[in-house]
């Protein structure tokens, strides 16, 4: 909403200053019962940029496990397709 907002302004050409767009930003959050923060915040930038490093560590670890896993069952199910085309009876050193 708040893009389509945006994007009507940019349309009819209407110039925006950022304060003006933080001050219809704020008023679009508290009219959808949003709470808005008073100030800054309290957490430093590069605060900020470490623990979203962190975050996108642990992210990418999972990311890898479940690659790992369903790389795993495609290649059971490979092997268990060839088995069926190959045949349950057949002797390995024919």
């Amino acid at each position: 909403m708040w893009l389509d907002y945006a994007e009507d302004q940019a349309r009819r050409r209407k110039q925006v200053f950022m304060k003006d767009w933080e001050r219809k930003l704020d008023e679009f959050l508290t009219f959808n019962d949003r709470d808005v923060l008073p100030n800054a915040g309290r957490v430093s930038k590069k605060a900020a940029e470490e623990h979203a490093r962190q975050e996108y560590e642990r992210f990418a670890e999972r990311r890898r496990e479940y690659k790992e896993t369903a790389g795993e069952v495609e290649s059971i199910k490979a092997l268990e397709a060839a088995v069926k085309l190959i045949g349950p009876g057949r002797n390995k050193h024919e």
